[in-house]
This record gives C-alpha cells, sequence and structure tokens, in this order.
C-alpha cells in the first residue's frame, strides 16, 4: 500500500540537509558579515545557489535510485510544446508582476517590523545595485531554478500525488517549497506561483515549462532591479520607498489569467473548432516496474494525468 510516509520522510531529509548547509554558511561568513555581504553579494549568492543545488539533488537522487525509478519519470523531464513553455513563462511574468506590487504596498505598510526590514528578499535586491559582476549576480539567481524545479515539481510533487488528491498535491509541495525560502517575505512572494507551476506541472507531465518560468522569473526581477539602480533612482535603494502600481497588479493578473485558459486549452487538447488540436499534449503509460515493495514507477495515463 502507498503512503505519505515515504514523500514525507524525503522532505525531512531535505530539511535536516538544507538546514544543516544554511548554519555552515551562517558560521562561515559571520566574522565577515558587512563589508564581504554588501561588495560581494554575487559571490555569496553564487555559492549559495551551488549549496542548494547539492544539497537539494544529492539526496533527492538517492531517494529515486533506492527505489529503483525511471530517472526520467520521476524528475518529470520531457518535452511539451512550445505554446506551452510560452504561455507558463508569460503568466508567471504576469504573476510575479502582480505578486510584486502587492509585496510593494505591505512592506510600505510596515516598514518597521523584522518581517520586512530583516527580509533576505530586501537584502539581496537592495544589494543587487551595488554587484560588482551582475552577470555573475544573474546567473547565481537563476541557477537554483534547475534544482528546486527537479527536486518540488518534480520527484517530490509526484510522491504527494500517490497519496494525496491533486489538488491537495499541489498546495503541500508548494508550502513545503515556500518553506525553504527560511523567509516570510519570500514565502508570501512564491507561494502563489508555485501553485501555478505545480498546476502545469501535473497537467503536462514536465517540469521543462515551470523550470524556464522559474529561472526567467528570478532573472528578470534581478535585471529590473539593477536598470532601476542604472537609471540612477537610488544608489542605496530602499525598496519600500518605492510606491506599488496597482494598474500593474490588475493587468498581470487579467494577463495571467489569460495564460491559464490557453493552458487549459492546450492540455485538454481542444482545437480550433475545425477538429483539429493547436497543442495537444501526449503522453503514455511509462514509469519503471513494481519492485515488490509497493513502489511502481512513475507514470502518466493518456490524459496527461499522473498513474502510479
Amino acid at each position: 500500500m502507498v503512503t505519505g510516509h515515504n514523500a514525507w520522510r524525503l522532505v525531512l531529509l531535505l530539511w535536516v540537509c538544507y538546514l544543516s548547509a544554511q548554519v555552515v554558511l551562517a558560521l562561515l561568513f559571520l566574522p565577515m558579515r558587512g563589508k564581504f555581504l554588501v561588495e560581494r553579494v554575487e559571490r555569496v549568492a553564487l555559492l549559495n545557489a551551488l549549496v542548494v543545488m547539492v544539497v537539494l539533488l544529492a539526496p533527492t537522487f538517492l531517494y529515486v535510485w533506492e527505489r529503483g525509478w525511471c530517472w526520467r519519470e520521476a524528475f518529470r523531464w520531457r518535452g511539451v510544446r512550445w505554446q506551452i513553455a510560452l504561455a507558463t513563462l508569460v503568466g508567471t511574468l504576469a504573476l510575479g508582476a502582480a505578486i510584486s506590487q502587492g509585496l510593494l504596498w505591505l512592506m510600505q505598510l510596515f516598514p518597521e517590523i523584522p518581517v520586512v526590514s530583516q527580509s533576505k528578499l530586501t537584502e539581496l535586491l537592495s544589494g543587487a545595485t551595488r554587484a560588482v559582476s551582475p552577470l555573475l549576480l544573474l546567473l547565481a539567481v537563476m541557477l537554483p531554478a534547475l534544482p528546486e524545479e527537479l527536486v518540488f515539481r518534480g520527484v517530490l510533487q509526484q510522491a504527494f500525488e500517490r497519496c494525496y488528491r491533486p489538488a491537495k498535491a499541489i498546495i503541500v509541495t508548494s508550502l513545503v517549497f515556500a518553506a525553504f525560502h527560511l523567509d516570510l517575505l519570500q514565502m508570501l512572494s512564491v507561494f502563489p506561483i508555485a501553485l501555478f507551476w505545480g498546476w502545469v506541472a501535473w497537467r503536462s507531465q514536465s517540469v521543462l515549462p515551470s523550470l524556464l518560468a522559474h529561472a526567467l522569473q528570478n532573472g528578470v526581477t534581478v535585471v529590473s532591479v539593477l536598470s532601476t539602480s542604472a537609471s540612477g533612482v537610488s544608489g542605496g535603494m530602499s525598496l519600500p520607498t518605492f510606491s506599488p502600481q496597482w494598474g500593474v497588479a490588475v493587468s498581470g493578473l487579467l494577463l495571467w489569467g489569460g495564460t491559464v485558459l490557453i493552458l487549459k486549452r492546450c492540455f485538454d487538447g481542444r482545437g480550433d473548432g475545425n477538429g483539429k488540436a493547436t497543442c495537444e499534449f501526449h503522453a503514455h503509460q511509462t514509469g519503471a516496474p513494481d519492485r515488490g515493495d509497493g513502489e511502481r514507477g512513475f507514470g502518466v495515463d493518456e490524459r496527461g494525468r499522473f498513474a502510479g
């Protein structure tokens, strides 16, 4: 009988590895905190990205290998039509723009509380304006998308889909993903987008759309901050000083809603009125064989839904 115990054991293992790595990094940089972190923010971000890649992928690879699952199926590494990838990217950027305006409003409303003033998100974006190597910083913020999507939307969400309904599996995975940021402001920022990525991964049975969108979303955020700094708005930018633009928020939500409808049309395989699907998704039952321990390989049915 398949239960959620294995999925939660993987979550516990990831937490132990991740928190241990964060403690080690904190101890290493504690004597140098201040000038080094301010002047070399891109190097710290890159080191953190590499550590995240190791501590997330290593336990997950072990988890998959022990169960004899097919690697491509376990990580949902399969191609999708370009329309799905493009719609996911546009939807992510639109939703991210809307969320960012809400965060600016919260930061203005409560500028002195530790959640805002001591947020890692605020520190990173403010430090980005002083980056010596913007390209290195851009790489550092885009790189974590690879391990995070493979682990969370790939293996972990599928593991939860084996014991929960799809909606609950997506919500639980998104909550775990948000909690891994160890910062309340970042959690509020990434949770809604994580729900969107989880839905896309479930319907497409691929992490490629969310992986592309995740990496570019992180990159666009840093580029926008660097562009603002280069325009001379503020050399030592304080993010809460920017007023939210509610028109951008509403437009972003409307655009995101439109991309959701487009994606649903793609996933459902509905055509253009001529009986021909424009961007239908084809999937076949695949996966590793049953090892006799109740742990079958990952796979999808003919409608692109998870079948375990």
